[in-house]
């Protein structure tokens, strides 16, 4: 641990300190402002609540994803593109090490991004539903707690997945790109499969990522059970790792 704390505090500075930390920001902010500006306005004669609000944030949280993306694709594959990767493992650790410390940040990261998002979401939703504060709908809180925690989860699988692609290409516009267009093309893929029952597509990681579908809905495909996705999860992301750590710590630099 002598090592390896120092490790992940450099990591979170150099996360931190880049101009690009201060744009998602600026982009969180917003984003909850116009969805807020946007409740208002169409729901500006109705019982439209304060919870009701925060309950439509956590449909944003797919949204933040694209904002982990950016920091799980860039941690390591930038460090080649800089050519800081050979300073960095000149240090007394081993590799691995090194590689638990950026995939600490980017798990951090995900914390961090969906903690400020409430925050986000808490602070309009009193400045435009302040008077509703007082209506709370029976279960609504728990909904509000169990899609952020399975939404969050959901994050660090995705995060996880594109550091993986991250250590593989060493590039980040590769790893970032591919993410992205990944994300959005896998889920209309399997709501296609899903409209024709092809039940073999149950398999497939992102089908099973997001847990509320057990608690709020129904499973996607046929014979999906919450034990099923569970260790469909697991499965996948020890995977992630054991791919990431092999070619992390063999790859000549």
């Amino acid at each position: 641990m002598t090592y390896f704390n120092p490790l992940v505090l450099n990591e979170h500075i150099k996360q931190y300190k880049r101009r690009r930390t201060f744009v998602l920001l600026g982009l969180l902010f917003f984003l909850n402002f116009f969805v807020a500006v946007g409740m208002k306005f169409i729901y500006s004669n109705t019982d439209f609540t304060f919870w009701q609000y925060l309950h439509v944030s956590t449909y944003l949280i797919f949204m933040l994803n694209f904002l982990i993306v950016i920091i799980a694709g860039d941690i390591v594959s930038s460090e080649f593109a800089q050519g800081t990767v050979k300073m960095l493992l000149t240090r007394p650790v081993n590799r691995l090490k090194i590689l638990h410390a950026k995939y600490i940040t980017v798990v951090s990261s995900v914390f961090y991004v969906v903690t400020i998002h409430l925050l986000f979401a808490i602070f309009f939703g009193l400045l435009f539903f302040f008077p509703t504060l007082m209506d709370i709908e029976d279960g609504i809180f728990m909904k509000i707690v169990l899609k952020t925690l399975f939404g969050t989860l959901e994050m660090i699988i995705i995060a996880s997945f594109t550091m993986m692609l991250s250590v593989l290409s060493r590039s980040s516009l590769f790893s970032v790109a591919f993410s992205i267009f990944f994300l959005m093309s896998i889920k209309i893929l399997l709501a296609v499969m899903n409209h024709f029952q092809v039940v073999q597509f149950k398999y497939v990681l992102f089908a099973n990522t997001n847990l509320s579908q057990y608690f709020y809905g129904e499973p996607m495909f046929y014979g999906m059970t919450l034990n099923f996705s569970i260790w469909n999860i697991v499965i996948h992301m020890v995977f992630f790792y054991v791919l990431s750590a092999l070619v992390f710590t063999k790859r000549d630099v």
